[in-house]
């Protein structure tokens, strides 16, 4: 099967066997995280989870610095894992990181479905800075969504001549990455991939309808998309993650990674804090993701005449202190953290602590449950 197959059928749920036990491994760029979910009488059940940093992979940096370790080293690192998770799955969906990929939207006019992939492939060179051969490029037609009339409450299917195109695109020197590392794990016979902000989609929504936006600040970057219908409206990419924040710190205040990522951790965006001048430098360092927040709104507003009425937090740098607060007072719009455990079952003993987890590993079981469905 080749590996646009494999995220083709991650996104359809084409072309898989049936099985009740998957594991969900989201490889970032400071950690990896493991999920494992089994299902079980039609109820879906956490087996075990976990997480590795991969800083003392890479010449022994810190936890949470920012690492590019080549193929040997990243499937060291992910075999320990899941020994030490205790995963017994043999069916896994691996995340392909949206910072290697590109996601956008093509508005095409009506046209044949022969004629489809021509112009998609012709439309897409004005999106991708790169030629086509070097790239494994991927695309989907986005069903025409109903709209729900307030005042009759029936649904009427919207008659446009257009079409909505979802495209991803992968370079392939990262397509031949993925699949080194996959054949030095050696555990998985067929394993799938996923690029990520879709994983994280899966497993932050239940029944949203209305356009809802999913802001999920990384280590490496923030991804922001639009969702309405379950279906991606808008996305935009940010090359600023948290660990730009502690960099920020660091280069500053003259301090070590170690001191300068608990600092953060510590102060985050709190006014009432005493240390002023690391809030600072925080503030001024999320000055740019708060910006590009407000743009996609804006852009997402004016295209489609509709407001978006919730913003889903994912990724570990959205646990910033008082980050919810600054999002939700600036946009007057309902601002949650991202619970993807509560959509498995679990130890009532861990109810809080996977709560709080939550964000921190929506991708990753955003990919088991694909794995599932």
């Amino acid at each position: 099967m080749s590996f646009l197959d494999n995220i083709k059928n991650a996104l359809t749920g084409l072309g898989k066997d049936s099985v009740d036990s998957y594991v969900g491994i989201d490889i970032g760029s400071t950690y990896i995280k493991v999920v494992q979910i089994k299902k079980d009488a039609g109820r879906l059940i956490l087996e075990t989870y976990g997480e590795v940093a991969l800083g003392p992979y890479d010449n022994e940096r810190f936890p949470g610095e920012l690492t590019n370790l080549p193929p040997e080293k990243m499937s060291e690192a992910i075999k320990n894992l899941l020994e030490q998770a205790n995963v017994t799955s043999k069916n896994a969906v691996i995340s392909i990181s949206s910072a290697t990929s590109l996601i956008f939207i093509l508005k095409l006019p009506k046209i044949s479905e022969r004629e489809l992939s021509g112009v998609v492939q012709n439309e897409a060179r004005k999106y991708i800075p790169i030629p086509l051969t070097e790239i494994s490029l991927d695309w989907w037609v986005i069903p025409e969504k109903e709209i729900y009339s307030d005042e009759e409450d029936l649904s009427i299917s919207k008659k446009s001549n257009n079409l909505d195109v979802l495209v991803a695109a992968v370079r392939n020197e990262v397509v031949d990455r993925y699949n080194n590392i996959s054949s030095l794990l050696g555990k998985f016979s067929s394993p799938v991939y996923e690029i990520e902000t879709f994983s994280a989609i899966r497993a932050s929504f239940k029944h949203e309808l209305a356009p809802v936006m999913l802001v999920d600040f990384g280590a490496s970057g923030t991804r922001i998309s639009i969702i309405e219908h379950g279906v991606v409206r808008k996305f935009h990419s940010i090359n600023r993650g948290s660990a730009y924040l502690t960099s920020s710190l660091q280069k500053s205040l003259q301090i070590e990674f170690e001191e300068a990522e608990k600092m953060k951790r510590d102060v985050g965006l709190d006014n009432d804090h005493t240390n002023d001048k690391a809030r600072d430098i925080l503030t001024a360092g999320t000055t740019y993701i708060f910006s590009e927040i407000k743009n996609v709104l804006f852009d997402f507003e004016k295209e489609y005449k509709k407001p978006v009425n919730k913003i889903i937090l994912t990724g570990g740098g959205s646990l910033l202190k008082k980050f919810r607060n600054e999002i939700e007072s600036k946009y007057d719009i309902t601002t949650v953290y991202a619970d993807p455990f509560s959509k498995i079952m679990s130890p009532d003993f861990l109810e809080e602590v996977l709560r709080d987890a939550g964000p921190e590993f929506v991708v990753a079981i955003g990919l088991a449950l694909q794995g599932l469905e």
